[in-house]
């Protein structure tokens, strides 16, 4: 087994006052399918081209930017039930730093739950509660088969 993720959105080349949303894919198997679940990254007004380099507030940097480095994501759930935003689950994304551009550097990225403010600050975000369940769920299954994290793939296309 060798499970992977997948992050996929399209952004816009200005600011927009609306939510883009993606998907992330998960894929339980090399050459599988996989399962795609509703996902977005940023903040309104910070999802688009070059908004990465916005910290706070832009989408999670896409993996070509920070090449060679890879990013991967802990099966290991972190408790966070009093960070806003979050208020539950965080699986956080490695590494804890990467740069967005240069001089500007972004981190402390996770993939949780879309709680109580549309968007996120970077990190990836499951707005749709039974999507965030299978997430969950899946997770939990792969920690169980001892498998301590996933690589995960950032694209967006413009």
């Amino acid at each position: 087994m060798s499970p992977s993720l997948e992050f996929h959105m399209s952004l816009p080349r200005e600011p927009i006052f609306t939510l883009v949303k993606g998907f992330l894919l998960i894929k339980t198997e090399l050459g599988t399918a996989g399962i795609k679940l509703q996902a977005l990254s940023g903040c309104v007004r910070y999802q688009y081209r070059g908004a990465w380099r916005e910290k706070g507030k832009g989408c999670l940097p896409p993996s070509a930017i920070i090449a060679p480095t890879k990013y991967t994501v802990s099966t290991q759930r972190l408790w966070l039930p009093h960070v806003r935003g979050v208020e539950g689950s965080f699986y956080a994304i490695a590494p804890f730093m990467v740069t967005a551009a240069p001089g500007i550097q972004r981190g402390d990225f996770g993939i949780h739950f879309d709680a109580n403010m549309p968007g996120s600050a970077g990190c990836i975000v499951l707005p749709l509660q039974d999507h965030w369940d299978v997430f969950r769920h899946l997770m939990a299954d792969f920690r169980a088969k001892n498998i301590k994290q996933l690589p995960l793939t950032v694209n967006y296309t413009y």
